[in-house]
């Protein structure tokens, strides 16, 4: 959401000079080249100065001084990009909008999803005590260093953040430059595949309407972010009202632990068979990757029911994205031991980065072809 504001703020800005402001036959600045510059640039910049200011972005409530503060950064680098782009373009008017644009909407945007992107409750604990020497130290004003090699060496990709008089420790999430170069990568390269796939998703659409009948999309609650439910969608493969069937199915799951799976489901239609093995039931979800609920690249989304049975330690999982395609699904695909999804989950969360998401989306490609999707 962010970097949609950011990239869309300086485009009305010049819109709303165009029309308010500029004089009879002005030039019209919205077809100037700088100007589409300056807006690829702002709107990578406006998230990345939000998590300049606050490192914990966006898992906390944002600060209206937060705000104010990378609205005012926000506007001295755009106002200098298009200086330096195009010197003749002399009004500084559309920046200053856009900055405003940017503070205001992103703050409303805040407070609506205020609720759904916190991270849940948050544990409070004492500092304890230091140890005579470290205390003594402190006394006489000497710096302490407090060693946290047991966080790195015991937790998941630990990040420890210092926010006022608190230490904050999230001992499994990805780093804030890392979630804002993923979320861009993941704007990309959906709307890449959503031109790309369009002609199967229309196709697979008109062969659901014509042989199974309404409804084409099946939409379904998932835990997304956080474990924050979300509505995944999907082209329907089972018969209508087969939902409903899947609480007294359980037990019949052929995986082991907190993930429901049934081999041979027999609410899976013909058509819906061969959807699946080719994945094609799952090109809806590009919209969902590129809407911020999923990224291309995570764990399985797993079911709110799933959610319910799972121990502490399994929750790590949900602290990225769900994903399309993951580390699991090249690796295994199919398996009946959901500790080993987890196992694959947890080594992808550890070692992220942009080239083990680009070597998973490539191996995925032959794993779809190949029809091992059940």
């Amino acid at each position: 959401m962010d970097l949609l504001v950011g990239l869309v703020a300086l485009p009305v800005a010049a819109l709303v000079r165009q029309l308010a402001f500029a004089p009879q036959g002005a030039p019209d600045d919205l077809t100037r080249p700088a100007l589409l510059l300056t807006a690829l640039i702002g709107g990578v910049l406006w998230p990345l100065f939000l998590r300049a200011l606050d490192p914990v972005y966006p898992a906390l409530p944002r600060s209206p001084v937060r705000l104010i503060a990378a609205g005012a950064i926000w506007l001295v680098a755009c106002s200098g990009v298009l200086y330096l782009a195009d010197k003749a373009l002399a009004s500084r008017l559309l920046v200053i909008v856009g900055a405003v644009i940017c503070v205001v909407v992103s703050a409303a945007s805040g407070v609506r999803a205020r609720s759904a992107r916190s991270p849940g409750p948050v544990t409070e604990a004492p500092l304890p005590h230091l140890g005579v020497s470290a205390e003594d130290a402190i006394v006489r004003g000497e710096p302490v260093v407090l060693d946290l090699v047991r966080l790195s060496e015991s937790l998941t990709r630990p990040i420890v953040v210092l926010s006022g008089s608190s230490l904050l420790l999230y001992p499994s999430v990805l780093a804030p430059t890392d979630r804002a170069i993923k979320r861009v990568a993941d704007i990309v390269s959906s709307s890449i595949l959503i031109v790309l796939t369009s002609v199967p998703m229309l196709v697979t659409a008109v062969a659901i309407l014509l042989i199974e009948g309404r409804p084409i999309v099946y939409t379904d609650q998932r835990a997304g972010l956080y474990g924050n439910p979300f509505r995944l969608r999907k082209f329907r493969t089972m018969r209508v009202g087969a939902h409903a069937e899947r609480a007294a199915l359980w037990d019949a799951s052929s995986t082991r632990g907190p993930a429901f799976k049934l081999e041979g489901d027999p609410r899976v239609t013909p058509l819906g068979r061969f959807l699946r093995r080719f994945s094609l039931d799952e090109l809806p979800q590009l919209f969902d990757v590129l809407a911020g609920r999923m990224s291309l690249i995570g764990p399985r989304p797993a079911g709110l029911d799933e959610v319910e049975r799972y121990e502490p330690q399994h929750r790590i999982r949900l602290t990225v994205r769900p994903g399309l395609t993951g580390l699991w699904q090249v690796r295994r695909r199919v398996d009946a031991d959901f500790e080993q999804r987890m196992a694959d989950d947890l080594d992808y969360i550890e070692h992220w980065s942009l080239l083990l998401d680009l070597e998973i989306a490539v191996r995925t490609v032959p794993v779809v072809f190949q029809g091992r999707g059940v």
